[in-house]
Parts: structure tokens; C-alpha cells; sequence
């Protein structure tokens, strides 16, 4: 089984990018705090969406929304210059919206709305290009 839910902001604004094929992506950070009893820290997860997930996620959140991700962990590796690398996603295969664009905007008292965009099958041959041009990224 590989699935990860996160809580999280996202830590700096959206922005599109393309694959080889044309499909639309973004890749993006949130922000997720870890408590435990030796301190708090944050972790900042890198993250990647796909298709309609990305447009919708461009249209309506931006550097500090709240969300939710359901997802699953993607590892890839490759060498350059006799160096082994390995890049660590999750790839989002649902993005929840947990609060409205007006608190987003205000800053207000949080409130929770689900945003049920379309689902992209990330495991699908389709999709295994997108993920592979996503290793890459800054």
C-alpha cells in the first residue's frame, strides 16, 4: 500500500508548468507541522498535481492556502556526473480545499470546505510520462 494524507499550507504561489507532452502540472510545497515531545517542527513536503487537479488548485489557492492532500509517495532516481540522485514527490491524486477563498484573502476565522475536483488516475501509463518530466524540479 503507498498512500499519504497531509495537512498542510502551501509555501510559496502556484505557478504552470508542462510536460513534454503538453499536459498541464504544477509542483508545489506544503508546509505540514510534527509534534511530538521533543518539540515541534515543520516539515516541508514536495508535492506534485496533474491535469484538471493542477488548474483547479491554480484557479483558487495560492501561497498559504490550507489544503489537504491524498496521495501517494513517487521516488525516482537517476545519475549525473557520477552522482546518484533521488527525488521524493508525492503525487496528489486529490487536493481538499480547507478554507474558503475569503478567509484566505482576510485571514478570518478558518472554515472548512471540501473541494471534490476531478480525479486523476496517476497510476495510469498516461500518466507515468507526466511523472517522470515532474522529477525535476526547483
Amino acid at each position: 500500500m503507498n498512500q499519504i494524507n497531509l495537512i498542510g499550507r502551501i509555501t510559496k504561489d502556484l505557478e504552470q508548468k508542462q510536460s513534454s507532452n503538453g499536459e498541464i502540472l504544477i509542483h508545489f510545497t506544503i508546509a505540514v507541522d510534527e509534534w511530538s515531545k521533543e518539540g515541534n517542527k515543520t516539515n516541508f513536503i514536495p508535492c506534485v498535481a496533474f491535469k484538471h487537479q493542477a488548474e483547479n488548485m491554480l484557479k483558487y489557492l495560492r501561497k498559504g492556502s490550507l489544503i489537504g492532500v491524498e496521495g501517494h509517495l513517487s521516488v525516482k532516481g537517476y545519475e549525473k556526473e557520477g552522482k546518484f540522485l533521488t527525488f521524493i514527490n508525492v503525487v496528489a491524486d486529490r487536493v481538499m480545499f480547507l478554507e474558503s477563498k475569503k478567509d484566505v484573502s482576510n485571514n478570518q476565522e478558518q472554515t472548512i470546505i471540501q473541494h471534490n475536483s476531478s480525479y486523476v488516475d496517476n497510476n495510469s501509463d498516461n500518466n507515468s510520462e507526466l511523472i517522470e518530466d515532474s522529477i525535476l524540479w526547483d
